[in-house]
């Protein structure tokens, strides 16, 4: 094995070193990005404490892009009469959400489900809203005091692993949304969150989809170390084949025929790397405006309480998406048309009875 190769965290086959020097989410730090062709799963290196990052974020999260649609969701979240309808009409995560309990719940009352990683609370509150039996579990105190003034006595503040230990096969579902790829082992997590399943219960995981770029891009997901991992389908696969557990994928195709997305390569393309979002003091080099989130907040609730308007502006968004992506397919050449799949993988692992 050459030293630009080593073996793959995940799968144990030989990685590729792809980059010696990839930006990090702060200045000055860089780290090496390494791919495996076995299982299709990118990862970085050095593994590094985040908390202090983690700090400079919230403590910026309203301008931070990103982190900020996740206040605005958990501070108007509650105004709207069909809070999970609204959060799966504005992310193709929390669609896929609610597609697979659907599918997969058919008695609401007596199904337990647990939202792990329930950080602000909104996505636990808006299924508890639709009649799910709900429970969201934080490792966060912090998270979980704002989750529990905000929206009820319904958060836990616990470590996964000894939650696991305590509450084996007490629930119908689980659920973990962008959590994953923070981890520093995928593996023990998953079995963790298994192992919280009754026999035939479901684990609904979303993570940042590989499988839908090119293998020439080197990393499209959240700098590391904010990310750790990208993983593809296939990474997906081999965790549910280590565990001996049966794995589908959720369809977006139903998702982006109502919200027309295309995803431009040339920003992302090998050679042009990207800028870290925190200076070297911790400061926001990169920032989003926060009142432009708001408005189009405030506007999207103005609509949902004039059901034929949201329904008339619903009907435009999706014509004029739909114009501008053809028009992008025809005078762009680098990109990607979202359909079957798209940036976010939904995978649904099922624990054999």
């Amino acid at each position: 094995m050459s030293h630009n190769e080593t073996t793959c965290l995940l799968c144990g086959a030989s990685a590729e070193l792809r980059h010696a020097e990839y930006p990090g989410y702060q200045e000055p730090y860089t780290f090496r990005i390494y791919h495996c062709p076995a299982c299709n799963t990118a990862y970085s290196r050095p593994h590094v404490d985040t908390s202090v990052i983690y700090e400079h974020i919230y403590r910026n999260a309203v301008r931070v892009p990103g982190y900020n649609r996740y206040l605005r969701y958990a501070r108007f979240i509650k105004k709207f009469p069909d809070p999970i309808g609204y959060l799966a009409r504005s992310a193709e995560t929390y669609w896929a959400v609610k597609e697979a309990l659907a599918h997969h719940i058919k008695d609401k009352e007596q199904a337990r489900i647990l939202e792990i990683g329930s950080g602000l609370g909104y996505l636990t509150y808006s299924l508890v809203q639709a009649n799910y039996q709900v429970v969201g579990l934080d490792i966060s105190q912090t998270a979980v005091k704002q989750a529990t003034e905000n929206f009820g006595s319904r958060y836990v503040c616990a470590d996964l692993y000894e939650y696991s230990g305590v509450n084996a096969g007490s629930f119908d579902a689980v659920i973990s949304t962008e959590v994953i790829e923070h981890t520093g082992d995928p593996s023990a997590f998953i079995e963790a969150a298994v192992k919280l399943l009754k026999p035939g219960g479901l684990a609904i995981i979303t993570t940042p989809n590989k499988s839908f770029y090119p293998g020439d891009i080197i990393w499209a997901s959240d700098l590391p170390p904010v990310h750790y991992w990208w993983f593809s389908e296939e990474s997906m696969k081999c965790f549910a084949g280590k565990l001996n557990l049966d794995i589908s994928f959720v369809n977006f195709n139903r998702y982006y025929k109502r919200r027309y997305k295309v995803i431009g390569l040339k920003s992302i393309r090998a050679g042009r790397l990207p800028e870290p979002f925190l200076d070297r003091n911790g400061e926001l080099k990169n920032q989003t405006a926060r009142s432009k989130g708001d408005l189009k907040l405030q506007i999207q609730l103005l609509l949902a309480k004039l059901p034929l308007a949201d329904k008339i502006a619903g009907q435009l968004t999706v014509i004029l998406r739909k114009a501008l992506g053809k028009l992008r397919e025809l005078f762009e050449n680098d990109i990607i048309v979202c359909a079957d799949r798209g940036i976010v993988l939904c995978a649904k692992i099922l624990k054999r009875s």
